[in-house]
């Protein structure tokens, strides 16, 4: 099985959610995640409106921090992920 090198759109998700754990600003996410400014205003968005992720204003800065339910969401992705990695070796061709 060939599996494409390019990060899948949860890979991008967790990406996201792990960096903003300790709470981060935009700039910080988007040079942590190597994505366009369009491209992250999009997950961003996303992930506001499913809760996974808040924003907490400080001072006159935007914080982005991942929610409870964001963290567990990126645990069940790391354990999706895991088993994923551990199931392409064991696969009979």
């Amino acid at each position: 099985m060939v599996v494409n090198s390019r990060r899948s759109e949860i890979e991008i998700i967790r990406d996201i959610l792990s960096l903003s754990k300790g709470g981060v600003k935009k700039t910080q996410i988007l040079y942590g995640t190597n994505l366009s400014y369009t491209q992250l205003q999009e997950y961003l968005s996303f992930l506001i409106k499913s809760g996974a992720i808040e924003i907490v204003n400080s001072s006159d800065t935007k914080i982005y921090k991942t929610t409870t339910k964001g963290v567990e969401i990126l645990e069940d992705i790391n354990k999706l992920m895991k088993n994923l990695s551990t199931s392409l070796y064991t696969v009979e061709e």
